[in-house]
């Protein structure tokens, strides 16, 4: 386990300012690692020079959670993940693997073009509402469990509240069907492809600020802490799903899952 995490500032220039933020250690994956266990996002945070992902569990949120055996604090050093996440973007994005990405890329233009379209709001309330019921479920199962009544009410009337008001949200945006657009042709595709195995080769020669070079490939990790694996996917980001949806509508279903796969992460780290 690493060592507790010291104080981390910006080091001080002349006459004791602060150095600008942007001389601050980067996040290469901040957003982008989920706990398995819990779901949650697992922050950032610099301990003694190295950066770790952790994701603790605090009794408050052992409480929402009865059935879940999670540990106080999971951490994943960033180091490790980066080395072995490089790894497998090398593979995926191959040459020999242009074809298995092409074929994607072409299903999933062709089910864009046929698609109904759903507008930030629409989106914004139907995961708002998917939240509130996972909120439920947990307070429920607190409830179940022997919490405090007078308490879990409380959040039990503030999640239906909040799904109420999202379920308003969303009748007063009622779905637009979708123009028909032709699916992208061939070069098109091989394209957009192409761009996405540069990025990949520029990953391995980087140095420093790969985070947004991840970001360019949509790279999502959920890491499982008693197995030390990490299940990765690439999702590409706006460029890519503007190509996909040439009106520029960038919405949730406008993203293609282009390469997914697992990785095992070493002990020790």
């Amino acid at each position: 386990m690493p060592p507790a995490p010291c104080a981390h500032s910006a080091p001080a220039t002349k006459g004791g300012r602060s150095a600008p933020a942007s001389w601050a250690r980067p996040y290469a994956l901040r957003g982008r690692i989920r706990c398995r266990l819990c779901g949650r996002k697992m922050q950032p945070a610099t301990i003694r020079s190295h950066v770790y992902y952790r994701c603790e569990f605090k009794e408050e949120e052992a409480a929402l959670y009865p059935d879940l055996t999670h540990p106080r604090t999971v951490y994943l050093r960033e180091d490790t993940v980066c080395q072995a996440l490089d790894r497998w973007i090398a593979r995926a994005f191959a040459p020999q693997r242009l074809s298995a990405t092409i074929e994607a890329l072409t299903h999933a233009s062709a089910a864009a073009s046929t698609a109904e379209t759903q507008t930030p709001e629409q989106a914004q309330a139907r995961q708002a509402i998917k939240e509130c019921e996972r909120r439920l479920t947990r307070y429920q199962a607190a409830l179940d469990a022997g919490a405090d009544p007078a308490v879990v009410t409380q959040w039990i009337n503030e999640a239906q509240r909040d799904k109420d008001a999202a379920r308003k949200k969303l009748d007063a945006h009622p779905a637009v069907p979708r123009k028909k657009q032709s699916p992208l042709d061939a070069q098109q595709i091989r394209q957009i492809t192409e761009s996405l195995g540069h990025i990949a080769q520029r990953i391995q020669t980087a140095a420093e600020k790969k985070g947004p070079l991840y970001d360019a490939l949509g790279i999502t990790i959920s890491y499982e802490h008693a197995t030390r694996t990490a299940t990765v996917r690439s999702r590409p980001s706006i460029p890519y799903r503007q190509a996909l949806c040439p009106r520029g509508e960038s919405t949730a279903d406008d993203t293609v899952l282009v390469a997914q796969g697992q990785f095992h992460l070493p002990d020790g780290k």
